[in-house]
């Protein structure tokens, strides 16, 4: 067993975690639920570049000449 495992301890815990963020990234890209992600990126980006439109295009706001 560890004698000093108030040293060890630590990096143990975070070499586990590392291990399973790395699993649950490798399941992701395998099982395809990383497929698709920046859609919603682009959607909203298509959106406000479609509104950049030349100021003849844009409805006059109230009181301007």
């Amino acid at each position: 067993m560890i004698t000093n495992f108030e040293i060890v301890g630590p990096y143990l815990a975070a070499l586990m975690m590392s291990l399973g963020a790395l699993c649950i990234f490798i399941w992701g890209v395998f099982s395809g639920a990383l497929i698709g992600g920046d859609d919603a990126a682009k959607r909203f980006y298509q959106m406000e570049m479609g509104d950049d439109g030349t100021s003849e295009q844009r409805p006059r706001e109230p009181g301007t000449p």
